[in-house]
């Protein structure tokens, strides 16, 4: 294999799960009074911590007022998406190839904790990655290559010797910034408006080119 550490982000790339999390932002939204659509979401939220998303849509809250409002918005996605859950499609399959040839995971999320376990212990999946780093973990949220960095140093691997999985366009250029290799996954953006950040794109994980990587 020509890459020694595999990253994966959450949203989008695990589960495919960003309808959810729109459906639970639009309802946020209307609670609180700020605009917010379908193009606005997809272009500004992708990718970005709660802590960022909040200071965006309230201004120079506290810390409190941050996990407040997190807590309310998450629990919301939660209730919306616990039903529905599931792996990416081919996802497990491509873990279990990744793990009979011994090369390092690791989950490198925006998302926070409180999401992380919700995921990765409803499908039973957290035994698969060697690092998790979220966005409890990091004070620069993605395209800053924080998140990634971190997800490298954790593996004990060069970036160069890593390959991330991402789909927003903030999370491939905090993957390329971070010095990986990067592959587009088209669930949140299409083709085409991946095409422009990055060079290799795949729609889910039964896409032969994983198995070249």
């Amino acid at each position: 294999m020509q890459h020694k550490g595999f990253i994966f982000d959450m949203d989008g790339v695990v589960v495919d799960n960003h309808k959810f999390h729109f459906q639970a932002w639009m309802e946020f939204s209307k609670r609180y009074k700020f605009p917010l659509d379908a193009k606005i979401y997809r272009d500004t939220y992708n990718g970005k911590t709660n802590a960022d998303l909040f200071k965006m849509i309230f201004g120079n809250i506290s810390a409190e007022e941050i996990q407040k409002y997190g807590a309310e918005k998450e629990s919301l996605y939660q209730n919306l998406y616990l039903k529905e859950m599931k792996p990416h499609l081919g996802i497990l399959d491509y873990f279990s190839y990744l793990k009979a040839n011994q090369v390092k995971i690791a989950l490198g999320t925006s998302a926070p904790t409180m999401n992380v376990n919700f995921t990765l212990d409803n499908l039973n999946i957290r035994s698969y990655f060697d690092v998790i780093i979220d966005g409890s973990m990091v004070k620069h949220g993605k395209p800053h290559p924080e998140v990634y960095s971190l997800c490298a140093k954790g593996l004990g691997l060069d970036p160069k010797d890593c390959v991330v999985f991402e789909d927003s366009i903030a999370g491939l250029l905090s993957g390329k910034a971070a010095g990986c290799s990067i592959i587009g996954i088209a669930t949140s953006h299409t083709i085409n408006e991946l095409k422009p950040h990055v060079n290799q794109i795949i729609s889910d994980f039964t896409d032969p080119l994983v198995f070249t990587l």
